[in-house]
């Protein structure tokens, strides 16, 4: 068995996860998926799992009937009448496009899952006042008040303001629109040069995921986490 099939269920977080992988592993271009190899290796992998008595779950077994589906359709000669409401070109566009959102989706989820792991390792210490040990021990009241007072008359700890700014998904989509359809082309951290804050760079992303959505534009990223570049669709 190929270390392509040497796989359990376990480690998938559902179809999506595995056709992601089998994508990286046979080195396609996400945006021009080989639907007939991909749908036989998906297959053998159901396969491999059933042959080590491990339960394929449902959606599994679904989006293996519907790789079977585009396959069949794929695979008709291009002049042959078919009748049928769905353009396979259209249906194979449309399942592109929900692996791209999907694997950016899981790169964010990545990123902030490690933030999280490294700032729970910090943990902030509250101001507190030391007593010389002899001190105590003296019983002095003058001293004991002196203390008191100087707590009292201390510096009050300085406290900063946020201020919560609301941010307009729908203008900043149409403003990544302008700038992608003025320069045909972008990279990412071009666009997000001039975000003021992580929140706005947060709905920046959403705005370009939206126009994905929308057909209006491409994102192209050669690797996990590299930079990707928007363009212009058409």
């Amino acid at each position: 068995m190929s270390d392509l099939l040497e796989i359990k269920l376990d480690n998938f977080e559902g179809p999506l996860d595995l056709l992601i992988h089998l994508i990286y592993k046979n080195e396609m271009n996400i945006y021009d998926i080989s639907i007939s190899v991909i749908a036989d290796q998906f297959i053998s992998a159901i396969n491999a799992m059933e042959e080590m008595d491990i339960e394929v779950a449902s959606d599994f077994i679904q989006m293996a009937s519907y790789l079977v589906y585009l396959k069949s359709k794929l695979l008709l000669p291009q002049n042959e009448v078919i009748q049928d409401d769905i353009d396979i070109e259209e249906e194979k566009f449309l399942f592109t496009q929900r692996l791209i959102e999907y694997s950016f989706f899981k790169d964010v989820a990545a990123i902030l899952s490690e933030m999280e792991s490294r700032f729970n390792k910090y943990m902030s210490r509250e101001e507190s006042i030391l007593l010389e040990k002899d001190e105590i021990e003296t019983y002095d009241a003058y001293k004991i008040a002196r203390l008191f007072f100087e707590l009292l008359n201390k510096e009050e700890k300085k406290v900063i303001k946020i201020e919560k700014k609301n941010i307009d998904i729908k203008e900043v989509i149409e403003k990544i629109k302008s700038i992608v359809f003025e320069k045909n082309e972008i990279f990412w951290n071009h666009i997000i040069e001039n975000c003021t804050n992580k929140m706005e760079v947060v709905v920046s992303f959403l705005a370009i995921l939206e126009l994905i959505k929308l057909k209006l534009i491409l994102a192209i990223q050669e690797s996990n986490f590299s930079n990707f570049l928007v363009k212009r669709n058409g």
